[in-house]
């Protein structure tokens, strides 16, 4: 394994309220009252998830989002210090509430959201010091179409600069205010990887499949292209090469945070040296361990176990 590598991994930060199973939902003189068995705080968004997995698996990492300077803000950088990451690239904001969304888990595991973004609407790049920004090996810029001041020109800018100094970048995206097509492509020129889900890549790219996709995304400037696909796995595209990756099984509680687990399982792999094929593998395993516990990163271990299980 390197010397101490470091991610840092932009993003957003939402207290989620994670309730469930949900059957329905309620509705005004109809049925205005619906019960669950329970009910979990935790921290959400990718810029939780992923850092939160990568802290459990022993490795260094700093988030560089922004909160409210309320109790929820308190909360996420507790629940993160905890783990093990790095919370010194907050921006904590007086005039912005921070984030949250409940989560209605239903008993398919599924989710639908109630989404207040708060901080994330004026969340831009002269919150973030870009000197503390660069100081890592790893750069994943996380949540595009979620932060509208930041997304596209200003978000390229960032990755080209870490490119420039030496540093992988690495882009996924969430449906958010997207899938913006115009904004994605302004990205992916500046990308080691990018590692989007094939749903949402259909909306902007209908029609392909995912070869077509993850050559379409190299052909734009990707220097590789990983389709995210749920329980099919992955598709690796880089040059002319093309490797599907098979999910690793699991029993399925609460895929919330599924995809952003991926992204942390990988980049462990990378950071510890494994190849491009066995570092997917890696991330389809932390993602299995995420999906069978309720929260974005509460069932990850360390690395070890996540590897073995990759095995």
């Amino acid at each position: 394994m390197p010397t101490s590598p470091r991610i840092n991994c932009i993003g957003i930060l939402v207290v989620d309220a994670l309730s469930g199973p949900i059957c329905e939902y309620p509705a005004p003189k109809v049925r205005t009252q619906v019960n669950t068995q329970t009910i979990r705080f935790a921290p959400g968004g990718g810029a939780a998830n992923t850092p939160a997995a990568l802290g459990r698996m022993g490795l260094s990492t700093t988030v560089f989002s922004k909160v409210g300077a309320d109790l929820n803000g308190d909360f996420l950088a507790r629940e993160l210090s905890g783990v093990g990451v790095d919370t010194s690239g907050i921006c904590v904001s007086a005039d912005d509430t921070t984030p949250f969304t409940f989560v209605g888990i239903h008993d398919t595991g599924d989710r639908t959201f109630i989404h207040t973004p708060g901080a994330n609407l004026t969340f831009t790049a002269d919150d973030i010091d870009r000197e503390a920004l660069f100081a890592c090996d790893f750069l994943l810029y996380q949540d595009f179409w979620v932060k509208p001041a930041i997304d596209g020109a200003p978000a390229a800018e960032l990755l080209a600069e870490a490119r420039r100094r030496g540093i992988v970048t690495l882009l996924d995206e969430c449906w958010g205010l997207g899938p913006n097509r115009e904004s994605f492509e302004l990205m992916l020129p500046h990308c080691d990887y990018v590692l989007p889900s094939i749903d949402d890549m259909a909306a902007i790219y209908p029609g392909l499949s995912a070869e077509d996709t993850a050559g379409l995304l190299l052909s734009l400037g990707a220097k590789t292209a990983i389709l995210k696909m749920g329980a099919e796995g992955c598709l690796i595209a880089r040059g002319d090469e093309r490797i599907r990756v098979a999910a690793v099984e699991a029993d399925v509680v609460d895929t919330t945070g599924a995809g952003d687990c991926w992204d942390a399982g990988f980049i462990a792999g990378l950071a510890h040296g494994e190849d491009l094929e066995t570092a997917a593998r890696i991330g389809s395993a932390c993602a299995a361990f995420c999906i069978e516990a309720v929260g974005g990163a509460a069932g990850v271990p360390n690395y070890t176990t996540v590897r073995a299980r990759a095995a």
